[in-house]
């Protein structure tokens, strides 16, 4: 027989049912989205990442928060994210340093990129520049060459990223030089470093280094990828300065775990579209010189795997060693 007792725990029962099925048929997102940054505040990644974050997070209903988490090539911060719950609710923001390079250059990789994440989007690419102190006595890359033959084993460049070392050690196999790779957490402390004369040269992304260029802090010898950049546009690339083929290009993405279901990727991927293409972010993008390329999911995926063949080739040639 129903007792009054038994119909109040079947109701309390239905209740709770009933919220978890309502719970369960909310719509992506119905909590905060963590975007984690494998590199320290300051960086191109970083400004680019809370800048997007911000904007996305009007349209998604939900704070964006980026968190800052970076060491070991990015891996700190790529492993955290594959290890979290594959709902869309924590993603990483994904360079060819963090992503490609890795595998390429050390022998204790955390992630496995092609079967750990799924991409998202592409978000941004960012011209890379090699750059002096504003007060160097180098005052071109046929300098730079001169001075390293000249004092072998003595000058350096700021390995910051994974990308700027390949970078530069195939500057150096073409070259003929030996420029010392030192090691830094992020791109902004070894600007800190060139600027305290400590490095001779220093890779960077244009966004990071604008700020330095426009106060006559630093100045950029070449731009390292394939073209010049509109808003340095006496800058030769080191194509044109006889570097047959030298092409080391920057972008900025998103990747979420393995998992993650489609129409979460799709929403995330429509937002960041969206956000990329607006008047402030591109604005924001023209202050920092980069491009607002905005690739869907399969594009990127694709273009992960082409630079990883690419710079794979490049670091064999070089004779780069893992570490």
């Amino acid at each position: 027989p129903l007792t009054a007792s038994s119909l109040g725990v079947g109701l309390v029962l239905a209740a709770a049912l009933a919220c978890v099925g309502a719970h369960a048929d909310t719509p992506f997102p119905n909590q905060p989205i963590r975007m984690v940054v494998p590199f320290p505040p300051g960086s191109s990644s970083d400004v680019t990442a809370r800048a997007i974050a911000q904007k996305i997070s009007g349209p998604l209903g939900q704070p964006v928060v980026v968190e800052n988490r970076p060491g070991a090539l990015g891996g700190i911060g790529m492993l955290a994210v594959a290890r979290s719950k594959a709902d869309g609710y924590t993603l990483v923001v994904g360079t060819v340093s963090t992503t490609v390079v890795p595998p390429i250059i050390s022998k204790h990789v955390p992630v496995d990129l092609f079967k750990e994440f799924t991409p998202v989007a592409t978000m941004a690419n960012t011209p890379l520049l090699l750059m002096v102190a504003y007060d160097s006595p180098i005052g071109s890359v046929a300098d730079l060459v001169a001075a390293a033959k000249k004092s072998p084993n003595t000058l350096t460049y700021g390995r910051s990223a994974g990308l700027y070392r390949i970078a530069m050690e195939a500057f150096n196999h073409e070259a003929g030089i030996d420029l010392l790779g030192i090691p830094f957490m992020g791109p902004a402390q070894a600007a800190t470093e060139l600027l305290a004369g400590r490095l001779t040269v220093n890779p960077d992304a244009l966004g990071a280094a604008g700020p330095m260029l426009q106060a006559r802090r630093m100045r950029a010898l070449a731009v390292l990828g394939s073209n010049r950049t509109p808003s340095l546009p006496d800058v030769p690339t080191m194509q044109e300065l006889g570097y047959k083929g030298f092409a080391f290009n920057g972008w900025l993405g998103i990747l979420a775990p393995t998992g993650t279901p489609q129409p979460v990727i799709e929403r995330l991927h429509s937002e960041i579209a969206k956000a990329a293409k607006s008047p402030d972010i591109q604005a924001l993008y023209a202050r920092l010189g980069m491009e607002a390329t905005v690739l869907p999911p399969q594009a990127y995926g694709a273009e992960m795997k082409k630079d990883a063949a690419k710079y794979q080739v490049v670091a064999q040639q070089a004779g780069i060693e893992k570490e």
